[in-house]
This record gives C-alpha cells, structure tokens and sequence, in this order.
C-alpha cells in the first residue's frame, strides 16, 4: 500500500489600492515551499521496493511568485474647449508585471540500471561535482546550464544515493506587458481604441535545459522566447 504526503508553507502578501485620482493598483507576493511524494509518482518513482526516497521539493513547487497591476486613468477635460476634451480625456494606462520561478527538476535515466523490471520508473543519476560550475550565459545559439560532467550513471544493479529530487531548478521568467486605451464617447455610445504591448522591455527568457543525460545536449538550453509584440484595436459599443 502506497502512503503519500504532502507539506506547503507559505507567506503570502497582498496590497490592493482601490482607484483613487485615477490610480489604482495590486501586488501580490508568494514565498512558498511546497514537498510531496505523490506528484507524478506513477511516472517517475526511482525506486519501486522503496518510496520513502521519493518523498521531496514537488514538481508543483515554485517558491517565488510575484504579481503586480497597475491602472492610471488620466484626469478628464470636461471643463476644456470640446477639442481639447477630444484630445486630452479618456485616456487610460494599464500594466501587469509577473516574476516566478522556474520549474524544478532532477537527473535521471529511463534505463533500468538498477534491473528492477519492467514499471521500475525512472532512476536517478549519481551526483559527483557542482552541476551549477559551469553555467554560462546565452551566445545565441545554447547556454550551459548546469555541468553534465557533475552526473554519471549508478553501477550496474544499484540505485543512486547522492542525488536529491527536483534539487535544481529550470529558468524562472519575468515580463511586463502594458495597454494604452482611448475612449471618443458619442452620447451613450463610443469608440475605443486599444494599443496592447506584450513585453515591454523586450526581455528574453530561456528555455528549459535538456535533462536526458542519453541525448547530446545534455545540461543545455537551445532555445528562448521574449521577442516585443504588439498588437492595436478599435471597437465600437453601443
């Protein structure tokens, strides 16, 4: 019979601002350490004859998040000529900025070493050096992100023992997007135009490292996102 457990921690902060002057805004912070033995435990369990191995960081575990958004609605000109108000009012600004971390993961082979059988799972690799040593920064085609040279695979008809599960952990990501929106109001109707902007700051984020030590790229990123898009729109309500 299979026991399972789970344990979260967590500190949570949130800050909200109602719209006051035309500002309004949230932050919302997570630091949090979430264990377990049970997420993907039918895929991934190391060691059928003992399960108590597994028990560690969950796949689900992700120990910073952070979320924040912000609102600006410029003051109206009313009181202004009716071109001016055309012009100056209706205006609102908008942002929402996101940070996480990345998702963890250990190393491990599909290869029964160990000669469990079949449904053995995967096994892990034996750790034997500093697999963040050899880090380096994109040179725009791969990255190292952790040092393959710090695995081996376990002797023939063992389990590795040095290796912690999920003990390291992918890139994390950040980005910003923002909205700019007008309004031309015609009575009780009115057009609005929209001008999103997806990363802003046209920031790159990795991709996931290779953790199949069977495959060349092995400890590598070979890819990344975060090119600036944009996109306009213009809607009529009424």
């Amino acid at each position: 019979m299979r026991r399972r457990g789970s344990k979260y921690n967590a500190f949570q902060l949130n800050v909200d601002r109602r719209s006051t002057r035309g500002v309004s805004f949230n932050v919302a912070y997570t630091f949090s350490r979430t264990e377990d033995n049970g997420s993907d435990i039918r895929d991934l369990a190391p060691n059928s004859y003992d399960e108590s191995a597994y028990y560690g960081i969950s796949n689900l575990d992700r120990p910073h998040v952070f979320v924040s958004q912000a609102r600006y609605r410029l003051p109206t000109a009313a009181s202004q000529p009716a071109i001016v108000e055309a012009i100056l009012g209706n205006w609102d600004l908008s942002g929402v900025f996101q940070a996480q971390s990345g998702v963890p993961f250990d190393v491990r082979t599909a290869t029964d070493i160990a000669g469990v059988g079949p449904g053995s799972g995967t096994q892990y690799y034996e750790l034997v050096g500093d697999p963040l040593a050899a880090r380096t920064e994109w040179d725009g085609t791969s990255a190292v992100w952790f040092d393959k040279n710090a695995f081996r695979a376990p002797a023939a008809g063992t389990f590795a023992t040095s290796q912690s599960r999920n003990f390291l952990r992918q890139p994390g990501f950040w980005d910003l997007h923002m909205s700019l929106r007008k309004s031309f109001p015609f009575g009780t109707r009115r057009f609005e135009f929209r001008w999103d902007v997806f990363n802003v700051l046209n920031h790159t984020t990795l991709g996931t490292a290779q953790t199949n030590p069977n495959v060349a790229d092995f400890g590598l990123i070979t890819s990344r996102t975060g090119n600036r898009t944009m996109q306009m729109g213009l809607q009529y309500a009424f």
